[in-house]
């Protein structure tokens, strides 16, 4: 048998970008502005005790802190509309960023395994994280945030399942 390289068209090839991708929950949008109200109390209070010590005056603080805190509300609720995970019938792809986007895709023959994990704050508003584990490293591993548990517990099974079929 002869062997062949053909050049492909680039304009025929598929776009992921076209792919329907699923938004995360809107409750992960507020557990993580949760998450950061927290940070922010604390420095706050960590600031202000300092403040009152001596060390410094409120004021040099406070215009730093409010700028970061107004940075970070802003890159919060902009990037959550970015964040979204799509399934195709032979891969998975997750995009995210609002500064630094970033978008990969795993093809479900390159999957070693799966596992869904939650953490205190995710507890408490019932969301559960889908991390998906390849042979390419931790550089090619996706971590789906923000989903519900029962929708992540049965993301995690789909993918399970797809991606023993291939072997």
């Amino acid at each position: 048998m002869e062997f062949t390289n053909q050049n492909i068209e680039l304009s025929t090839l598929p776009e992921v970008e076209d792919s329907d991708f699923h938004g995360l929950e809107k409750d992960y949008l507020y557990m993580r502005l949760t998450a950061w109200g927290i940070f922010f109390f604390i420095t706050g209070l960590v600031f202000s005790i300092w403040s009152l010590l001596g060390s410094f005056t409120w004021w040099h603080w406070l215009a730093p802190w409010a700028a970061l805190l107004t940075f970070i509300l802003f890159v919060e609720i902009k990037g959550f509309r970015i964040k979204g995970y799509s399934i195709r019938e032979k891969d998975i792809s997750y995009k995210s960023g609002l500064i630094f986007f970033s978008m990969t895709s795993i093809p479900f023959n390159r999957i070693q395994h799966c596992e869904v994990g939650q953490g205190p704050l995710g507890r408490a508003f019932d969301l559960a994280a889908v991390k998906v584990y390849t042979a390419g490293g931790s550089s090619s591993d996706i971590i789906i945030r923000g989903l519900q548990e029962e929708r992540a517990q049965k993301l995690r099974d789909y993918i399970t399942k797809l991606s023993a079929d291939y072997e």
